[in-house]
């Protein structure tokens, strides 16, 4: 299925907006996050150096020589401790971690390795940097790990910080990609939007031709256009033209044959009225506008009164009344003149097969035209041949069938449907529905 423009150009946002831009946060964030893991563990190790450099072994105790290490080794809960173990016994603890919850770790390192690792102890996290050597004593070694302790806020702090500044900035780079967006697709659908406006005036008959500045991709387009609407014009104004010739022509030599004596035979003046009968139906039906490639816009309603006023001034020693349901919305995509036809023939049957009442409604896209009346209907074994070619409609029950070749005929060329049915009204029920494609 084919996407519309707006919705592609939706897809392409929420694309931006719901993957990049989350995408390219967490990555930033898991980026800052990794540099500030590095960070702390080369801060721990510079200040296992300086307790190292500090480190005084004894037989069973340690001291520091000169305790110059940073003052957030003697301030109380600063986050930031040192031990020193020896086989699993404490030797010595900084100031700081008195009032601290933590049991340096009692697993072996192998002398001369360190690690880095999170432990998890009374509800806290600590980054804890552990480092193993050998003192030489003399007689024997003292195995000593020095373990420089963190705790993890001091390393949540500055990312929450970071985070914060971020999403502001991401918050930003979304409204600006917004804009930018709706920009780029104003600019971009601008030229399509003003030749699907002038499409709609084509087709409603406002212009007959395209006439803007287009870019060179939709020039080439608005040329065809051009050209194949001109040349549509030509053909038809060519082709009615022959028609009216044709019209003329005959015309003369009938109107010989009508002023003769041989036309005062019975037979010879119906033949003459039947060839002039075909030769209008032909010529109505030639000239319809069928599929043409752009239709106009025609309101139903105005040619509806027009038809009833006419035909209640020929039907006014019958009674008849006419019902007209349709909206002043209610259109059709076509010539007026094909319209005038189709409804003429249908409302003029049905007020000579009326009794009293005909009905005709018009509604809906696509357009569907009913007409109904309280006639005695038409037999449901006779619908069948109503509208085939060479049956002489007349033999019906009077006001059925006169005209109505013509009617399927232009229906036809609309492609649109005519059905014939029983009408709550008691006679017969016209339904005429056009496509989707001949209709605004």
């Amino acid at each position: 299925m084919q996407l519309s423009l707006k919705v592609r150009q939706g897809i392409i946002s929420l694309f931006l907006l719901f993957f990049l831009l989350p995408s390219s946060f967490f990555a930033i964030e898991q980026a800052f996050y990794t540099q500030l893991l590095t960070s702390t563990e080369q801060k721990l190790e510079v200040h296992m150096y300086s307790i190292l450099a500090e480190v005084q072994p004894a037989e069973g105790k340690v001291e520091l020589s000169n305790n110059l290490l940073p003052p957030d080794f003697y301030r109380p809960d600063s986050g930031l401790a040192a031990f020193i173990t020896s086989e699993n016994e404490l030797l010595w603890q900084s100031d700081s971690s008195i009032n601290q919850q933590f049991d340096p770790p009692t697993h072996q390192i192998l002398p001369a390795s360190h690690e880095f690792v999170l432990m998890e102890q009374y509800q806290q996290k600590y980054w804890v940097l552990s480092f193993s050597v050998l003192f030489d004593l003399g007689d024997n070694t003292l195995p000593l790990t020095i373990h420089v302790v963190q705790n993890d806020h001091l390393l949540q702090e500055p990312l929450k910080a970071f985070r914060k500044t971020l999403s502001q900035w991401f918050i930003g780079i979304a409204l600006v990609l917004v804009g930018l967006t709706l920009l780029a697709y104003y600019w971009i659908t601008k030229p399509l939007t003003s030749l699907d406006k002038e499409i709609h005036q084509l087709e409603s008959g406002q212009q007959e031709q395209l006439l803007r500045d287009y870019p060179a991709e939709l020039h080439k387009i608005k040329e065809d256009l051009n050209l194949l609407l001109a040349n549509q014009n030509r053909q038809k104004q060519r082709y009615r033209h022959h028609l009216s010739d044709l019209a003329h022509a005959l015309k003369t030599p009938i109107a010989v044959l009508r002023t003769s004596k041989l036309s005062e035979q019975p037979e010879l003046r119906e033949q003459l009225d039947r060839i002039t009968g075909m030769i209008e139906h032909q010529l109505k039906r030639a000239s319809s506008s069928g599929q043409d490639l752009w239709h106009k816009q025609i309101k139903v309603k105005p040619l509806i009164e027009k038809l009833e006023q006419a035909l209640s001034k020929i039907y006014r020693d019958k009674g008849c009344l006419i019902d007209i349901h349709c909206t002043d919305q209610v259109v059709f995509r076509g010539d007026e003149t094909d319209l005038m036809e189709i409804l003429g023939n249908l409302l003029d049957n049905a007020c000579k097969a009326c009794n009293h009442r005909v009905k005709v409604s018009a509604f809906g896209k696509p357009l569907q035209l009913d007409i109904e009346d309280d006639g005695p209907g038409i037999p449901a074994d006779k619908r069948d041949e109503l509208f085939q070619r060479g049956t002489r409609l007349d033999t019906y029950k009077e006001g059925h069938g006169v005209g109505l070749s013509i009617v399927s005929e232009l229906v036809s060329s609309y492609s649109g449907e005519l059905q014939v049915s029983q009408s709550p009204l008691g006679g017969a029920r016209f339904v005429i529905r056009f496509p989707e494609s001949g209709l605004k």
